[in-house]
């Protein structure tokens, strides 16, 4: 068994470590956009992030680096079952079979490429790869 020395009040314990948990990243990560007449707000679904910028392009590039470092956080520190938090059904219900998704540009984590698909609410998309 595996185990890591911890010290609590000049108290040493030995605690077990878990073996390591295998992880995926899904294939594609969907960011949905909307735009109000003070800001644009990217989301991606898959992770509950938010990023909010001037533009559809602001938003997007901050949502993209904030995608990249969370999932590298969290394998790197071993919070793999923290990476992937959908988000609430409310928005996931407003992609529908009717909706239109663009492919993104892909986020690179460790040598993989997680592919984007974007969901323009504001019909002005330039993001399309």
């Amino acid at each position: 068994m595996n185990s890591t020395t911890l010290s609590v009040a000049n108290t040493t314990m030995m605690a077990p470590s878990a073996p390591p948990v295998p992880f995926a990243l899904p294939m594609m990560a969907i960011f949905s956009v909307s735009k109000t007449p003070q800001k644009t707000v990217a989301h991606a679904l898959d992770f509950d992030l938010v990023a909010v910028g001037a533009t559809e392009e602001e938003a997007v590039r901050k949502l993209r680096t904030s995608v990249k470092y969370h999932v590298e956080f969290g394998m790197r520190y071993g919070y793999v079952f923290d990476i992937l938090s959908s988000a609430p059904k409310e928005a996931w219900a407003a992609l529908t079979t009717d909706s239109t998704l663009k492919i993104g540009k892909p986020i690179m984590i460790d040598n993989c490429a997680l592919l984007t698909a974007i969901k323009d609410e504001t019909g002005t998309s330039s993001l399309a790869a």
